[in-house]
């Protein structure tokens, strides 16, 4: 019973905090009306004292969620241990480099964007992992990490018709919740299932 209350706690969690990744830009740009992506960051929300706590502890939140919900899915679907640990090192660097972007202000420019950067980047070369790795073995399965991983990686040439970040990080953040929310989904699946058979038979 304790294992169950936990599970339901946790996929209550991972929902909440994922949906963060829509709701909190949405909350922020209603608080800021005036707010242009085309012209501004997303990040300028964790500088602006109206979105200051609210933007910041968001980012946390998701870095957090997306972090367990890769995490428990890594041993899901690979058995090879070098390749566990690949995975778990490149999704940790980007964990730590999501919350740093969230705890440095944009005022330390060269910091804060080396730790985005460094997201940016490293995230997107874990997702692509994801799918290349699966795809060893299970080549269709593999396939739609494979493309998120390259469309994350395309999104970059939205740089070069905006003269802000912000319609990059718009796409980029939509593919990573894209991701996420069919890897929880899949996740829910298979543990559903194992329960399923651990449970004993019940006479009617």
């Amino acid at each position: 019973m304790y294992f169950v209350k936990a599970r339901i706690i946790r996929r209550i969690y991972l929902m909440g905090s994922l949906s963060l990744g829509v709701l909190a830009p949405i909350f922020c740009w209603y608080m800021i009306p005036d707010f242009n992506p085309i012209h501004r960051p997303l990040s300028y929300f964790g500088v602006a004292e109206l979105t200051f706590w609210y933007w910041n502890i968001s980012i946390i939140l998701i870095a957090s969620a997306i972090f367990i919900n890769a995490s428990r899915s890594i041993p899901i679907y690979f058995t090879n241990l070098n390749q566990k640990k690949l995975l778990k090192v490149l999704l940790s660097i980007s964990f730590i480099a999501l919350c740093a972007v969230a705890l440095i202000s944009m005022d330390n420019f060269i910091i804060h964007r080396i730790a985005a950067y460094s997201f940016f980047l490293v995230y997107n070369f874990f997702v692509f992992c994801f799918g290349f790795i699966r795809s060893l073995k299970y080549v269709r399965r593999g396939l739609f990490s494979i493309s998120i991983g390259i469309l994350m990686l395309l999104s970059s040439l939205l740089l070069l018709p905006f003269p802000s970040y912000g319609i990059f990080e718009i796409a980029y953040f939509f593919l990573l919740l894209l991701w996420n929310t069919h890897l929880f989904y899949k996740r829910i699946e298979f543990e559903d299932r194992i329960l399923k058979k651990k449970e004993p038979l019940r006479l009617t």
